[in-house]
């Protein structure tokens, strides 16, 4: 790729058909079905310019505003401006309930709901910046096309109901739910707009009296009362309002929202609302007209969807389902598989069980859902459960009452040895016994011969997975969702191995979690348990806190900064490096040991495999000794009789002195890169062993200040936040804790030619940023060549000087698909195929994918993100089987 050629980011053209009724009240046809122009008179007036945002046309209008296409400035990002109409700035009214719109959109994010951005005023215009969604409402998609299927139309309900139930969690009541504020986007996904007129409660925040619950004309119709600031109200839109709504707005809770949503069913099905007519048939049908029988009017309703769709539209709020989440199941097996978007095909047969939007609290019927959270570590394996009523508890990973598993296993006597009684193993017959495993992650396979076979690294940690399983999770029902701890500093090829290892383990939904996060969740977690039980007075947890997590484990080290504001935790830099754990200052004891016996007893341990594997098993043991002890005797047997060498700490220390200013240079990095000062960290929470040491801290921690608090993790506290992370990640669980959010640990890079014959690496996305992280960026290759070349690298380690190749593609010329397979038809190259459009996106598990595109062509084609695999798709599968035959009891 040419040096010279520059980045772009094309500007797709933009559908004449936007967001439907978003600015509130009924848009005009013609603002539904209109385009714009740059001349459009409808931007007369408008500002140019909104704060950061460059207007680019009319979306729609209404009553209660008008929605703009803007982009903006900085972003490049295309977003909807929701602006109050001229006549009603001066309006305290209209303005506050605006604001009462913003607050409401600020407290929401999930993937059925449209994200608020931004918010504010700017040289008077009060606007709302907001998600802008490429898609139609259900009103001009049953318009356009008719009445939908019904799997689509019970899709499309679902959806919108884990949208609503997550805003219910929240404490949010829509009150306006109807065909015009439910979108679905270009990708499947509903979308529920307009929270206009939406009741917020128990907020301390809100402003007093009804300025959330005003309405007018614009929210479809105003009765006159004696009280115009109380009585004769109407709130909501007439052909989709519950009954209790007509009575007293105030009255709405989450079934009236349920209630909506059965009118809106019945809207896509049959193409009109339940009730029709005039004004007053309207009310009165909504009152104590009869409920469309859905068995009459389409011949593929059956009688239980018919009873589902009864229950939605009781007259009486507690005849209609108590919650959405009891809709989403019941609706789970109409519910097309092949319209929804691709983030919920992972759990489209599950139903509420293994539904992405909730976990049902255990006094709701059907299966419940759980979380299974494994910290997965080179010694030591923990496991935890997340339940469906947000507790979270420890599981028995090493057995019977035994919370820990020993990362070992060993074949002998033609039977399988796993934990402690591998590891008993190791010094009589330490070629039989394989431990350490995450250490070989990257090589072929373990020198280390199990159940006859020498498998990959990736097998192995699959083997003791199973056995975890069936230790902690004897039933025979599985997880509906699993979070893996891995260090923040794992690169692309350690992150797919243990996706690759769980998936041979039979784990069908998968979570990477960072291990920093899921300590300093565990600790958030505990500071907030379910159910009003008074945190643990041990545990003080600040709203608003800089946290210094600092991790030494078995082979990785690994540093982060986390900002905690409130019940979510967010990072802000991590550093470290996949290879720099305690191993590494084990080794440093086995030398010193070793030397010590060559120097005392003239024998060096080493130079045999069984004294070898004893003087590890003993620098372990003197190695946990030392971390309370000033010095400990490590002692071996040789030839018959057993003999010492007495190792002090602090000669230890000292000849692992590199290594301490490793770590702490490796704090300043991450410091740095989170911009704050090390001395400005509020709380420092420590992961390992060797960091219980005091000298050691105090070396590792000088930059920080003395007064900081220090907190110690375990592995069983990283398996507990390991589960909660992943149960507040589901949609439905915010109102406790809400997800961490996560950046990447490593900078991709693609490898480019400054046409001089030399090569550099371009960062295309850092380290640090949030994920999931993408970016596009278009290369082209000059006229002289037949192919293009992708190369691609990543970051290793805790600065950006080193770099390590996550492998390359090649692109032959008039290949339209962009995958370098079969030329297009169309004949030679031509110009527009001598470039290629790659979109590279790192998802929330901190892996990379790639998709190539020809320029102007439809559609892309995805890449392998990395070198090819020992394992491929057929090896895992052979491997799965072979698990599954020598796991059987």
């Amino acid at each position: 790729m040419d040096e010279s050629t520059r980045d772009n980011y094309p500007i797709h053209d933009e559908p004449t058909r936007h967001l439907g009724d978003l600015a509130g009240g009924d848009l005009s046809a013609d603002a539904m079905s209109g385009g714009w122009t740059e001349n459009d008179d409808s931007l007369l007036g408008v500002p140019e310019r909104v704060g950061g945002y460059e207007i680019k046309g009319l979306l729609g209008s209404g009553g209660m505003g008008r929605v703009f296409l803007a982009e903006h400035v900085r972003m490049r990002r295309a977003v909807a401006i929701k602006m109050l109409p001229a006549k009603r700035m001066a309006d305290a009214k209209a303005v506050e309930r605006f604001y009462a719109e913003v607050r409401a959109a600020s407290r929401l994010l999930h993937p059925n709901i449209v994200t608020a951005f931004d918010a504010g005023e700017y040289d008077g215009v009060h606007f709302l910046a907001m998600e802008y969604v490429d898609g139609k409402t259900l009103t001009e998609i049953v318009s356009e096309d008719g009445p939908l299927p019904l799997g689509e139309a019970a899709a499309v309900i679902r959806q919108a109901s884990m949208g609503l139930l997550h805003a219910h969690r929240a404490g949010i009541v829509h009150r306006d739910v109807k065909p015009g504020n439910l979108m679905r986007a270009s990708d499947g996904t509903i979308k529920v707009l307009d929270l206009g007129l939406a009741r917020l409660g128990n907020l301390a925040a809100d402003p007093p009296g009804d300025a959330v619950k005003a309405s007018g004309p614009d929210a479809a119709g105003e009765l006159q009362g004696a009280d115009a600031n109380k009585a004769g109200r109407l709130v909501g839109t007439l052909p989709f309002i519950s009954p209790e709504q007509l009575e007293d707005p105030d009255s709405a809770d989450a079934r009236s929202d349920i209630y909506s949503l059965g009118a809106t069913l019945c809207y896509l099905l049959t193409g009109h609302p339940p009730f029709s007519g005039e004004f007053l048939d309207q009310v009165y049908g909504h009152r104590h007209g009869e409920i469309p029988d859905l068995l009459q009017m389409r011949e593929d309703i059956d009688l239980r969807f018919s009873h589902i769709f009864s229950r939605m539209m009781a007259k009486s709020p507690g005849e209609r389902y108590a919650s959405l989440d009891e809709v989403i199941e019941d609706l789970a097996e109409y519910a097309g598989n092949t319209t929804g978007p691709a983030w919920l095909a992972d759990f489209a047969q599950r139903g509420i069980g293994g539904e992405i939007s909730t976990f049902r609290s255990s006094s709701t019927h059907g299966r419940t859902s759980r979380v299974l959270g494994l910290d997965m570590g080179m010694f030591y394996l923990a496991a935890a459960e997340a339940g469906p009523g947000g507790e979270i508890r420890p599981l028995p990973a090493g057995g019977p009452d035994t919370p820990l598993f020993r990362m070992a296993v060993a074949s002998d006597q033609g039977r399988l040895w796993f934990g402690g009684d591998a590891i008993a193993l190791r010094g009589t017959r330490p070629h039989q016994v394989a431990h350490c495993v995450p250490i070989y992650l990257g090589q072929a396979e373990v020198q280390r011969q199990i159940a006859g076979r020498k498998c990959p690294p990736e097998v192995l940690l699959a083997l003791m997975t199973r056995r975890v399983m069936k230790n902690a999770w004897p039933t025979e029902d599985r997880p509906d969702a699993v979070a893996l701890t891995v260090p923040a500093s794992y690169d692309q090829f350690r992150r797919r191995s243990i996706l690759q290892a769980a998936s041979m383990a039979g784990f069908g939904s998968v979570r990477l979690v960072d291990r920093c996060l899921a300590a300093a969740q565990a600790r958030l977690a505990e500071s907030q348990r379910p159910g009003g039980v008074v945190p643990d007075p041990g545990i003080e947890v600040e709203s608003d806190e800089t946290i210094l997590f600092v991790g030494l484990t078995g082979q990785a080290s690994e540093v982060a900064v986390i900002e905690q504001a409130s019940s979510r935790l967010q990072q802000l830099a991590t550093a470290g490096h996949w290879n720099h754990g305690t191993l590494g200052w084990l080794q440093r004891l086995v030398d010193m040991a070793a030397e010590s016996f060559r120097e005392r007893h003239g024998w060096d341990p080493r130079e045999r495999l069984n004294s070898a594997a004893r003087l590890q098993l003993a620098c372990e043991r003197a190695m946990n000794a030392l971390l309370l002890l000033p010095s400990a005797d490590i002692r071996i047997e040789s030839k018959g009789r057993e003999i010492s060498v007495p190792i002090r700490r602090d000669a230890w220390l000292e000849r692992c002195g590199d290594l301490i200013e490793r770590l702490r240079t490796t704090i300043e990095s991450a410091c740095r890169q989170a911009s704050i000062a090390p001395e400005k960290i509020d709380r420092c929470l420590l992961l390992g062993p060797l960091l219980r040491i005091s000298e050691l801290r105090r070396r590792v921690l000088a930059s920080l200040s003395p007064e900081v608090p220090m907190e110690t993790a375990d592995r069983i506290d990283c398996a507990r936040g390991a589960a909660a992370c992943l149960a507040a990640e589901l949609p439905g669980r915010g109102d406790r804790l809400m997800p961490p959010r996560s950046v990447t640990s490593q900078s991709i890079g693609i490898v480019v030619d400054n046409g001089k014959g030399r090569r550099r690496i371009m960062p295309i996305i850092p380290r640090g940023t949030l994920l999931p992280a993408r970016t596009n960026r278009r290369l082209t290759i000059g006229p002289d060549r037949a192919t293009m070349t992708l190369s691609l690298a990543e970051s290793s380690g805790p600065g950006e000087d080193d770099w390590h190749s996550l492998g390359r593609h090649e692109f032959q010329l008039g290949d339209d698909r962009g995958s370098g397979g079969p030329a297009a038809a169309a004949g030679p190259a031509t110009t527009r195929t001598r470039a290629r459009n790659i979109g590279f996106e790192v998802d929330v598990n901190g892996v990379l994918t790639i998709r190539s595109q020809v320029p102007g062509a439809p559609g892309s084609v995805k890449l392998q993100g990395l070198a090819a695999s020992t394992l491929s798709e057929q090896t895992l599968a052979s491997w799965t089987r072979w698990l599954e035959d020598v796991s059987r009891d």
